[in-house]
């Protein structure tokens, strides 16, 4: 005996959703079984579902098929060659009663009337089928031969494809603080729709597994912390984030759906200009730091950021550019590279090299030029490669690693500053004799 559940019969449905094109479903349905059935139609499942990933609480299935094998013209009329059709004129309405030979391509058609054995070959007439031919289904379903057994429910589990999400930012700077706005862009690609659906994201790198070898889904973060309005709230979950949205959700097959998930106002920031010698222009960057204290102090997912400046001239605002930012975690400071700057120039030479007691010097000059009304504070950094020691220097510099220095500067408005250093590497050769 068969048993047929779809979606009307869902109690419960639950997404999580990762970033990398997949998501897991987890449904409760009701199903009513007496005992007598030996056959249950699990119909309206995810069309990209992972077969080998399915869970099933409340009966036990011995077997399991997905039948995938949807309606259509062609499907429904190679089901029907060699058996019994109606031909039906459009214009008359008049039936004959016919049998279908054959299907070409392109859907043409090849009967014989049954009556007189004349053959229609690409008839303009309608064909009229006298059902649906058993094997084909008009919703893919998960068909299950179970155990006789009673219960009121079944609980589902399993992956499917074409699920994702991502992170969004919108920030409006002003004149020393911003507002950042964040929004979860979901994307239902599954092949099914997921009524008032509780909704979660994980954040974190979720390896799987293909046939090709191991690859890795990277999952946007959102977040929320008590002075922000979100609709989402964080926790840690296993050695990831886990974000919950506030409110069952509706999520349709191929519909994308906005949702905020992070707000912060009063920001505090700080812009500079970066320079490297092997580029030619001079990058702006905008930077605050993700801490309780400006304002934030949450996980910020992978996302893109959009900026916007209001225009005092006529209170607008206006687009200044947009970057690509990591997962970062909360106590760490974002930089956003939003450009080119248009009126900060440098020029970057070695001086001079030169050889002294097997230690080889080099001097290098920066030109800085601030075409701008007002000063600019400018970063660069300079690579230093093998020993080296500092001869001189004509401004103050930090040693990030190893092989590297930082200088920041303040430019003047409308002028130029030059920093000079001249560093030396060791070019002795050390030979060791052994006795």
């Amino acid at each position: 005996m068969r048993k047929l559940c779809t979606s009307a019969d869902t109690k419960e449905v639950s997404l999580t959703i990762y970033n990398g094109g997949f998501g897991a479903v987890k449904e409760v349905r009701k199903v009513c079984l007496t005992g007598e059935e030996t056959e249950l139609v699990f119909a309206d499942v995810a069309q990209h579902i992972e077969t080998d990933s399915l869970l099933v609480e409340g009966l036990n299935v011995l077997e399991f098929n997905y039948d995938y094998d949807l309606v259509s013209r062609d499907k429904l009329l190679q089901k029907y060659v060699d058996k019994e059709v109606w031909l039906v004129k459009r214009e008359s309405g008049e039936k004959r009663k016919c049998r279908l030979l054959s299907v070409e391509e392109g859907g043409r058609c090849v009967l014989e009337d049954y009556a007189t054995k004349e053959i229609y070959i690409d008839s303009q007439a309608e064909i009229v089928l006298p059902s649906l031919p058993s094997g084909l289904i008009v919703k893919p379903a998960l068909v299950w031969k179970i155990a006789p057994s009673k219960t009121d429910t079944v609980r589902v589990s399993y992956l499917s494809r074409g699920f994702k999400w991502i992170a969004n930012y919108v920030v409006e700077l002003s004149e020393n603080v911003l507002n950042i706005a964040g929004w979860a862009e979901i994307k239902n690609e599954s092949g099914a729709t997921f009524e008032n659906a509780k909704v979660k994201l994980i954040a974190g790198d979720v390896n799987r597994v293909n046939k090709g070898g191991r690859f890795r889904y990277f999952d946007g973060e959102v977040c929320v912390n008590e002075a922000t309005k979100c609709y989402a709230e964080e926790k840690s979950f296993f050695d990831y984030h886990m974000y919950t949205l506030l409110h069952p959700t509706t999520l349709k097959n191929n519909q994308t759906k906005q949702i905020n998930i992070l707000s912060g106002s009063n920001v505090p920031y700080k812009k500079y200009y970066q320079l490297n010698m092997y580029e030619e222009k001079v990058n702006i960057v905008v930077e605050f730091a993700n801490t309780k204290e400006s304002g934030l102090g949450v996980p910020v997912p992978k996302g893109k950021v959009k900026l916007y400046k209001m225009n005092e001239d006529d209170g607008s605002l206006e687009f200044i550019g947009e970057d690509f930012i990591d997962h970062t975690p909360k106590d760490e400071s974002i930089k956003l590279r939003i450009g080119n700057a248009f009126n900060i120039t440098f020029d970057c030479i070695e001086v001079e090299r030169k050889k002294v007691n097997g230690f080889e010097h080099h001097r290098y000059e920066y030109t800085i030029k601030n075409h701008k009304g007002e000063p600019a504070e400018v970063h660069f950094e300079h690579e230093i490669r093998g020993v080296w020691e500092m001869v001189s220097s004509s401004h103050d510099y930090v040693k990030k690693s190893s092989d590297k220095i930082e200088f920041v500067v303040s430019v003047p408005a409308d002028d130029e500053i030059k920093v000079s250093f001249e560093y030396k590497v060791d070019r002795r050769i050390e030979v060791m004799l052994r006795k």
